[in-house]
């Protein structure tokens, strides 16, 4: 039903709804990374006017909602960031590790 986009000037998000055939202003601010959840009820963000954090804008009311503070989170990705959506919702990010990070784990699936 709708299709969300940065402007040109990446300020604000626009929504265009293929009912009205029109586009809206759904947010206005710093964000990045857009991405409508798969109910069609949310655009998902990171968002860096709070920070850094990861927020979701409620389509039917504009309500920008934190869900995520990332300030200890050592993001990595394209453009310093990434931020995408598994198929139920749930938040994929990329981190930025070190040798300090990495296990081991010996698996034997059968």
């Amino acid at each position: 039903r709708y299709i969300a986009a940065f402007s040109g000037d990446s300020t604000r998000i626009l929504l265009f709804n293929f009912e009205t055939g029109k586009w809206s202003q759904l947010a206005g601010g710093d964000f990045g990374w857009l991405n409508l959840s798969h109910d069609g009820e949310y655009v998902y963000v990171t968002d860096n006017q709070e920070g850094n954090a990861v927020s979701r804008i409620r389509i039917s009311d504009h309500k920008v909602e934190p869900v995520l503070d990332l300030r200890n989170f050592a993001t990595t990705g394209r453009y310093g960031g990434s931020l995408a959506l598994t198929p139920d919702d749930s938040l994929l990010l990329l981190r930025d590790t070190g040798t300090q990070d990495v296990y081991s784990v010996d698996w034997e699936a059968h």
